[in-house]
């Protein structure tokens, strides 16, 4: 088996040019941006967890005394940390258009022109191997792997954003030797500020994509709704053109009827005479001939259908003609 070297990794993204005047602005904006040693005035978001946080403790004081019960702990010197870091830089992006909150999930994030960008603010992680101990090589011991791996904190903090603002822009940032988070905050609140006018945009292109969309769905629910029209109309003439055509027949047949029985017209049939059905069976056939009403009269009657004259099942919902 040939072993083959990694491929190396793709060269980041060109920064477009107006990105990168843009980050340029925004550092000269941000170049005096300190994360304050204590948290004497929070944002108003990191002020609400902090106080939650008190209460629960106080809470748990109350009722837990004397009984020796589970009190929250004070907040740890990382957390502390983090609420300073986060407090400044929402308090710094708030005054370029952003609005500081917390997501669905929980999470720190801010928000522009209605896209939210989530901040993961944690602590690192490595993994490390640790040699057994004689109880744990007695449960089961592996001469190949004679120690175990765990999770150990390094107390450095991490600050991502999810998800990315650009492909080109920077996404994470770690605590360094010389560069703790604190002095890095300044680049990052540049990288919102930067971003701000570019996520601006993008919203402005949903939302005029959407009006065109909406446009041409509305364009062709519209021209259903006129083909529709037609074929109902349509539909109404040729039943009217049928009615005429089935009084023209029933006359015809009335006639050949009433010159057949010109002898016995005074024969009387359920109440009526032979001479009398035949002056029914006109008077019938003038009502629903729909020519009696004239051209006029007919488009009239067209005209009063809509594209919701006629159900689905082929039934007419329009009024007889009259």
């Amino acid at each position: 088996m040939t072993i083959a070297p990694s491929l190396p990794a793709p060269p980041p993204p060109q920064m477009p040019s107006e990105l990168e005047e843009s980050l340029a602005t925004a550092r000269r904006l941000t170049a005096g941006l300190k994360v304050p040693g204590k948290l004497h005035h929070p944002h108003q978001i990191v002020a609400g967890w902090i106080e939650e946080h008190q209460r629960e403790r106080e809470q748990a004081k109350r009722y837990s005394w004397g009984r020796g019960g589970y009190v929250p702990p004070d907040f740890t010197a990382m957390e502390r940390r983090r609420h300073r870091l986060l407090s400044t830089l929402f308090i710094s992006v708030e005054k370029h258009g952003y609005t500081a909150k917390v997501d669905e999930r929980g999470r720190p994030a801010v928000e522009i022109a209605r896209q939210s960008s989530a901040l993961i603010i944690k602590e690192k992680y490595r993994q490390v191997r640790q040699p057994l101990t004689e109880e744990e090589k007695k449960r089961g011991f592996n001469p190949k792997r004679p120690w175990r791996q765990e999770m150990q904190p390094t107390g450095l903090l991490q600050l991502s954003i999810e998800p990315r603002l650009h492909p080109s822009l920077r996404q994470s940032w770690i605590d360094a030797a010389d560069q703790p988070l604190e002095h890095q905050l300044p680049e990052i609140a540049a990288v919102f500020i930067a971003a701000a006018p570019m996520l601006q945009e993008r919203r402005r292109r949903q939302e005029e994509n959407e009006r065109r969309r909406h446009e041409e769905e509305m364009r062709r629910y519209e021209e259903r709704q006129r083909q529709q029209l037609e074929r109902n109309r349509l539909r109404g003439f040729l039943e009217l053109a049928s009615r005429w055509k089935e009084v023209e027949a029933a006359r015809l047949f009335l006639d050949t009827l009433a010159k057949r029985a010109a002898g016995n017209l005074d024969e009387v049939l359920d109440g009526r005479t032979v001479g009398e059905w035949i002056a029914w069976a006109r008077e019938h056939l003038t009502a629903h001939d729909p020519i009696e009403a004239g051209a006029a009269g007919v488009f009239r009657t067209i005209a009063a259908i809509d594209q919701w004259t006629y159900r689905d099942n082929g039934a007419s919902n329009w009024s007889t003609y009259t």
